[in-house]
């Protein structure tokens, strides 16, 4: 969600600055990304590539969807049991619809990050190398935390 923000709100008005002057096709090329799989790209006209991301992303987003129902229904036959036996078939259904749920979650999201790097990678080849990412891994002494940073460039 801050992602989000930080683009939308560009970088230089984060900081106070004037407003550079930017691309507009990749600035929409990146919000359309940001909102679902493979819209940056159609809007870059990377068609197979486009419906290759929607499609899957649509796809796990199906799964979830089917497997939640289906955890649902079994939790309520779980609570519904009025055996033993009944109810540790239908906690195992319902424990194995929910690793499905959250495997294919797990996808959704692996399959929109591919995405936003796709993008990423597409607008530094594209639009010059002044527009990047870059990751800066840190390390805090005071609570001896570890971490990584990330800035945009556009």
């Amino acid at each position: 969600m801050l992602l989000l923000v930080a683009v939308l709100a560009g970088q230089g008005a984060l900081r106070g600055e004037e407003k550079k002057t930017e691309d507009p096709r990749l600035r929409k090329a990146l919000e359309r990304s940001l909102l679902f799989p493979g819209l940056g790209q159609l809007g870059e006209k990377q068609y197979l590539k486009a419906a290759l991301f929607a499609a899957t992303e649509i796809a796990c987003l199906a799964l979830v969807v089917v497997n939640a129902r289906r955890g649902n229904d079994a939790y309520r036959n779980y609570r519904e049991a009025t055996t033993i036996d009944g109810a540790v078939e239908w906690r195992q259904r319902t424990e194995s619809f929910d690793q499905r749920r959250n495997t294919a979650i797990l996808a959704a999201t692996g399959i929109w990050v591919l995405n936003m790097i796709d993008i990423f990678l597409h607008a530094k080849r594209r639009y010059g190398r002044k527009k990047s990412v870059a990751f800066h891994p840190y390390y805090r002494h005071e609570n001896h935390a570890y971490g990584v940073g990330a800035s945009c460039r556009f």
